[in-house]
């Protein structure tokens, strides 16, 4: 059985959730931060032997799915196509049987990492060091990752929604913090999906005129040092450029498990 959730769920369904919290971050802080009484948020559930076997949330465009394992129930794509949505998103093992439904959108694999500890670095200035605080700010970064192909999860959707998404990552929820010289970010990293273990890295990025030169090191320093020393939480990110692998392992990264994400090839298309 598959049913929409709602608020007398919060209890049973976090406990399924939190058998792999770093796997259902999204999933975790949409509940926690979010409810189920949000217009732009919606959960489901599908129960077998009155178990819980897979969750989904539906955040604006986005689509996380979370199961037991890889027996995949294809009513589930039923519910996915209620939703205008733009990605789906699971581990990879879990995305062979969704993807048989979606042939005109491309799986992207990414690896994904955690980190529980960090070294601050004393020598770097944070003083330039910028935190979001009001949507001027958010229509800033996001000029800049605008400019970052990497970073299509975020400039495909509408510049309104990319903004809301920082504001509601923001404060209680996440932390977005970045470096402004001449009006101009030039350079930018987000903590988002914030929960009271864990956040996800997202959205680094660097100016094109202003790479080199240690402005994209900062702000990554500054979020880790945050989260992990102050916070006391597990930072979490994913990648698919393996010259970065290098990078986060050396920052103290360590791999969980593989990510996938469904992602229209024709922006325009939806489903």
């Amino acid at each position: 059985m598959i049913r929409k959730l709602n608020t007398n769920d919060k209890k049973d369904v976090l406990r399924f959730l939190y058998e792999s919290p770093e796997l259902n971050l999204y999933l975790i802080a949409d509940i926690n931060n979010f409810g189920f009484d949000n217009p732009d948020i919606e959960f489901y559930g599908e129960f077998r032997d009155n178990k819980y076997f897979a969750v989904m949330s539906r955040n604006m465009s986005n689509i996380t799915y979370f199961a037991k394992n890889n027996d995949f129930n294809p009513k589930w794509i039923t519910i996915f196509n209620t939703f205008d949505f733009l990605f789906i998103s699971c581990q990879e093992s879990l995305m062979a049987e969704i993807k048989a439904h979606y042939p005109k959108m491309r799986e992207d694999k990414m690896d994904y990492m955690k980190s529980t500890t960090f070294k601050r670095d004393d020598t770097i200035d944070y003083s330039e060091i910028r935190i979001l605080k009001d949507k001027k700010d958010a229509e800033k970064i996001y000029d800049l990752i605008a400019t970052i192909p990497e970073l299509y999860t975020v400039h495909r959707k509408e510049k309104s929604e990319a903004i809301a998404y920082f504001m509601r990552h923001s404060g209680e929820n996440g932390t977005s913090v970045y470096i402004e010289i001449d009006g101009i970010v030039v350079a930018n990293a987000s903590a988002v999906y914030e929960t009271d273990t864990a956040a996800m890295i997202v959205a680094v990025a660097t100016h094109d005129d202003y790479r080199q030169q240690g402005y994209g090191k900062k702000v990554m320093y500054y979020l880790m040092d945050l989260y992990i020393n102050h916070k006391n939480k597990t930072l979490c990110l994913y990648y698919d450029d393996p010259r970065a692998e290098g990078l986060y392992k050396k920052l103290g990264f360590v791999d969980i498990e593989r990510w996938s994400m469904l992602v229209p090839d024709d922006p325009s298309t939806q489903y």
